[in-house]
């Protein structure tokens, strides 16, 4: 009977590796983007930010890799900040990217 792998728990430099063979691409093409999840317009999580450019209760602009993402809204505050991930919260009224 085969083991099942727990995807979870994978090391996050396989990540980038994993899409690479899902969509039969070269590996190293994913490894330099950024994941933007969102829970409806409350929550938003950046994996993949440089850092933040700029912080207001209605502006919030991070940067990515080759690029920045501006949130804009009401109430926005950055809940959590890790190395690499944001957590923005408050009422997202647009998302743009920045090239």
């Amino acid at each position: 009977m085969r083991k099942k792998r727990n995807r979870a728990q994978e090391p996050e430099a396989e990540k980038p590796s994993l899409l690479a063979r899902a969509f039969d691409m070269p590996e190293g093409v994913f490894s330099d983007f950024s994941q933007i999840s969102l829970s409806s317009n409350r929550e938003a999580v950046v994996e993949g930010c440089g850092g933040v450019l700029e912080y207001d209760s209605s502006l919030i602009r991070l940067n990515l890799n080759q690029m920045m993402v501006q949130f804009t809204g009401r109430n926005l505050e950055i809940k959590c900040m890790t190395g690499e991930s944001v957590i923005v919260q408050g009422f997202i009224l647009g998302i743009e990217f920045i090239v």
